[in-house]
């Protein structure tokens, strides 16, 4: 049964419910009639018995002689003969039938699987033509579609990465070896040539390290979110982030307003502090010089609302659906002078994710940006 195909099964199907209907139908006849025809000859009997004593009397012209056995037993046979004959036939008939109702009914499911038997990964943008039917079929070809692009996106999502990964670990190792050139090209360098040299390849190196850092932390943060769950007070937490902030904030005049109360969140501490650190250091790096950092949180059921606002530039529209993307970035050569990998609202994402939380950017494009993030309580 498991090899046959899906119309040799559904006609099987059907047929053994088409042959156990007529069977059951042609015995209750047959049944009936055995009865009808036992009660017929019966009666001619019992009128051939008065036959008989009439024969000793003067006899009538007309008289009935009744229903001989012979021609009724000749006559049941029959009769169950042909009903088992019609049963056969209609089963054929409706086995026939099934079939081919059953190849028609599931022909553009044949045609929805050879034209799935085409994609590949190579042409994962191609898309299945929209059934006209509103039955299953049409709605497996929506699903079909729907996933395709998502995998499509995945895919191309999954290009960009290793791209920008690539690009980013190139630019200090390129600099390390260019400085390893000119140093072994240059018998003449001196003491402080190879001391800026080995400053640069410091910086390198840290730049390196941070990468590296950040992808292992971007790999394991699902495997690790589910340990040392705690409650955390969102006020001393985002006291502990200014502090550490403290520097580059008052570089640039940058003040910051948290209004958190008493509110809790329940979460990794590590994860959280890394969260809203991220965060907070984004809108010092992108925030005006003698800017302004609004933190609000507020309760909503059972879970927290935390947004971080600052009075930058914003976002534009163009750029927020990829915001969250590795390596990603609005503006590549600003980011690079401050200093940053790109991996920071990434790995933001994807903690907030393995703390069962949600994350989304709110931005015109001209008067700042708002990352609202929501945790359970």
């Amino acid at each position: 049964m498991k090899k046959l195909t899906l119309q040799w099964r559904i006609t099987l199907l059907t047929a053994l419910v088409l042959a156990a209907c007529s069977i059951t139908l042609t015995a209750a006849s047959i049944i009936n009639a055995d009865r009808a025809f036992v009660s017929l000859i019966e009666r001619g009997s019992a009128m051939e018995m008065v036959g008989a004593v009439a024969d000793e009397q003067p006899k009538n012209s007309g008289a009935a002689t009744g229903v001989e056995a012979v021609p009724a037993q000749e006559a049941k046979q029959q009769f169950s003969l042909s009903s088992i004959l019609f049963c056969v036939c209609v089963t054929a008939t409706g086995t026939i039938a099934a079939y081919l109702l059953a190849g028609k009914v599931l022909r553009p499911l044949h045609e929805l699987t050879d034209a799935v038997e085409a994609v590949d990964e190579k042409n994962l943008s191609y898309r299945l033509p929209a059934a006209v039917s509103n039955d299953e079929v049409g709605k497996l070809t929506k699903d079909f579609n729907g996933m395709l692009r998502r995998l499509d996106d995945a895919f191309l999502r999954q290009k960009r990465f290793t791209a920008n990964a690539a690009h980013e670990l190139k630019t200090p190792l390129a600099t390390m070896k260019t400085g390893a050139q000119v140093l072994k090209a240059d018998s003449s360098a001196s003491l402080t040539d190879y001391q800026d040299h080995a400053e640069k390849m410091l910086y390198s190196v840290d730049r390196l390290s941070r990468i590296v850092d950040d992808l292992l932390l971007l790999a394991s943060a699902g495997d690790s979110a589910s340990h040392d769950k705690e409650e955390v007070m969102l006020e001393p937490l985002f006291e502990a982030i200014q502090s550490e902030l403290v520097f580059q904030m008052g570089e640039r005049c940058i003040t910051c307003t948290a209004a958190c109360g008493e509110l809790t969140v329940t979460g990794n501490p590590a994860f959280l502090y890394r969260i809203f650190f991220n965060l907070m250091e984004n809108a010092c790096k992108y925030g005006h010089d003698g800017g302004h950092i609004w933190i609000e949180a507020a309760r909503q059921e059972n879970r927290v609302s935390v947004s971080v606002k600052d009075d930058g530039p914003g976002i534009s529209s163009e750029h927020l659906p990829y915001i969250f993307d590795a390596f990603y970035r609005v503006d590549k050569s600003r980011s690079r002078e401050m200093g940053g990998s790109g991996l920071g609202l990434s790995l933001v994402k994807t903690m907030v994710d393995a703390e069962g939380g949600g994350i989304i950017v709110q931005s015109d494009g001209t008067n700042g940006t708002s990352f609202v993030v929501t945790l359970p309580v």
